[in-house]
């Protein structure tokens, strides 16, 4: 045994041992089904806003009702947040992507055959709940898999499949929800455009979830679970599908026990405990050195940032389609006048009481459209710039200029106008959510990266069940109310990245990579 520790010590490092098996046909592969994931994930972040306005008039909803049903799903994300990586480290990455994927499948063909709205409430935060996993530990997989020098690139133009998904799904609605269908099976199932939409979109779900049961485990999790031979196994098979040779000619035989020498101290005063319990500890021990010196400051402004971000991110940008279908619907009824966005609120508030008729206008579709290509033109450009630009930077126009647009709506007296603003609106807060995560890697040390993640994404998500309840209690009175708290608060955040250490600024106060790695390891010892 000690000789079998001594190879594992004189081994060769994880990140050697994964550039060792080439890039090529198995990374294409991994490249593929990671994106498609984060295409779903996308896809169930984005529907709300087509899916529950076609359902207002058979479903009698009200705004604030649509509201409470984003709330539901941005619920299920935000009580999630934290238990899915504690599973994935317990059980594996695999079997957590495997088991969200297929059983939100099928929560999403219950939502869509459900005739009553309390089941849909119940089902959006499953839908929540369940998009959770991926949503917190698919980049993570992704990455594990990816040589070092393509690891950061890869990982941000798999993110661009997540501002795909705001493109199609307006394609989608465009060829589905115009559909004259409408079946009733006893009362009991209920079959509508805008339910077949939503069973549609729960096919993507169980292609990503048997895909990933061909794909294997992540090769870091097997070696940081100490399973040494298993991360092997998996090194070895990469090799051979990149290169079409044998296995055994993969050049590595030991694998170094980095994990095992990093944290041998506390492991060891805690082996007798169950691993479950092991590894909540842990966590907390991570959490609680977030809240400490040197950390602290940077974790409250972080998070603070992704509140700002999402506030405005999926609250106002998850009621700009609806925002089109009243300008559209004015316009088709007074093709010769203006009318604000203010007047334009209190004016469908006096026509709540007439007979619901759904309103479908190909405009509408045009425009969520043109937001989508947008968004993946811009957050590509942004790909390109943080290479060359200091990331904070970055972010920090991202938000000054969306939270602008956002405040500029209350001018707004048309559908062409509302198209501009929002086009820009979207686009700057996708890349910078994009960007805030990237800032969350380079100032956390590895070592609590993962659960820094996790609580800036807690964070955001916050942000963003509060800026729905507030659109969907003041959109029919107060819509204009909304959109300068939405506009003030993402301007905020904006200014808040300001006070983001740039990287000499961090070694001037001490706050460098491996001073913070070395003080949270200390923190997280159990004694």
């Amino acid at each position: 045994m000690k000789k079998l520790e001594s190879g594992f010590l004189k081994g060769t490092t994880f990140d050697d041992a994964v550039r060792l098996t080439g890039f090529g046909r198995f990374h294409y592969e991994s490249i593929l089904v990671c994106s498609l994931c984060v295409l779903v994930i996308g896809f169930q972040n984005g529907l709300s806003a087509y899916v529950f306005p076609a359902a207002q008039c058979e479903l009698h909803l009200t705004s604030y009702e649509i509201g409470l049903l984003n709330v539901a799903f941005l619920a299920g994300g935000t009580v999630s947040c934290f238990f899915w990586g504690i599973l994935a480290d317990l059980y594996g990455r695999r079997k957590v992507l495997i088991g969200t994927h297929l059983t939100n499948a099928g929560v999403m063909i219950i939502c869509a055959l459900s005739p009553y709205t309390a089941s849909i409430v119940i089902c959006r935060f499953l839908n929540g709940f369940l998009v959770g996993g991926p949503g917190s530990i698919i980049f993570p997989y992704f990455a594990e898999f990816q040589p070092p020098r393509f690891r950061s690139k890869t990982s941000c133009y798999c993110g661009l499949f997540f501002t795909l998904s705001w493109l199609i799904l307006p394609l989608l609605s465009h060829l589905i929800l115009p559909l004259p269908i409408d079946y009733n099976f006893g009362g009991v199932l209920v079959l509508t455009p805008w339910r077949l939409f939503m069973v549609v979109l729960g096919v993507p779900e169980i292609l990503v979830g048997l895909w990933f049961i061909r794909m294997p485990e992540s090769p870091k999790y097997y070696a940081a679970a100490g399973k040494i031979d298993k991360s092997l196994d998996v090194l070895k098979k990469m090799f051979a599908v990149n290169t079409g040779r044998s296995r055994d000619c993969y050049p590595v035989k030991y694998l170094r026990n980095e994990n095992k020498v990093r944290t041998n101290k506390y492991e060891n005063s805690i082996s007798c405990e169950r691993k479950a319990i092991r590894l909540l500890k842990t966590v907390l021990g991570q959490i609680k050195s977030l809240y400490k010196p040197p950390l602290r400051s940077i974790t409250f402004l972080i998070c603070s940032i992704m509140f700002t971000n999402m506030f405005g991110m999926f609250g106002l940008g998850m009621w700009l389609p609806e925002l089109f279908v009243r300008f559209e619907k004015y316009q088709a009824l007074h093709p010769d006048s203006t009318i604000s966005v203010k007047e334009l609120a209190s004016l469908f508030k006096e026509d709540s009481s007439e007979t619901c008729q759904s309103f479908f206008n190909n405009t509408v579709i045009n425009n969520t459209v043109a937001m989508g290509v947008t968004s993946l033109v811009f957050n590509f450009a942004c790909c390109l710039a943080v290479g060359w630009i200091n990331i904070r930077v970055v972010t920090m126009v991202a938000l000054i200029l969306g939270g602008a647009c956002a405040g500029s709506i209350y001018w707004l007296t048309s559908s062409l106008q509302n198209l501009i603003v929002s086009c820009i609106f979207q686009a700057t807060m996708i890349s910078a959510n994009m960007t805030i995560a990237g800032l969350g890697v380079e100032l956390f040390p590895t070592s609590v990266n993962g659960i820094a993640v996790c609580l800036i994404l807690f964070s955001g998500r916050i942000g963003a069940v509060l800026s729905n309840i507030l659109f969907g209690y003041l959109v029919d009175s107060y819509c204009d109310v909304a959109i300068l708290v939405v506009s003030a608060v993402v301007v905020v955040g904006g200014l808040l990245c300001l006070l983001v250490p740039s990287s000499g600024k961090r070694r001037e106060l001490g706050v460098n990579r491996d001073n913070i790695q070395i003080a949270v390891l200390s923190n997280i010892e159990y004694k």
